[in-house]
């Protein structure tokens, strides 16, 4: 990422990168970035591995969302998806959608 100043270095393998960029015109700005690959591979082996169900069968997997996913949608749409208590319809529909379906670690419809 040509033109950006370090602000914060990812701490280990899938955290998320912060710079500092000047946009030339007296404004700057902070751009993130987040390797995903490797939640999404896990993401995709635990959602293979079984039905999402604890052995007692009282709680049930439903997915793990990236930072920069939550971030994504924090600054985009305005809600916080780790917040289900204040945002849990928003969350459902995302997770639900075939389009976030690898951010899901269990098949089942929310």
């Amino acid at each position: 990422m040509s033109g950006l100043k370090p602000l914060v270095g990812a701490a280990f393998a899938g955290d998320v990168s912060h710079w500092w960029r000047d946009n030339g015109d007296g404004t700057s700005s902070i751009v993130s970035a987040q390797d995903v690959a490797p939640v999404l591979e896990r993401n995709r082996a635990i959602a293979n591995h079984n039905d999402g169900w604890s052995p007692t069968r009282e709680l049930r997997r439903a997915a793990f969302i990236p930072n920069i996913v939550r971030q994504k949608w924090l600054e985009e749409e305005g809600w916080d998806a780790y917040r289900p208590d204040l945002y849990g319809e928003q969350l459902r529909r995302k997770l639900n959608d075939p389009d976030w379906r690898y951010l899901r670690t269990a098949e089942w419809r929310m």
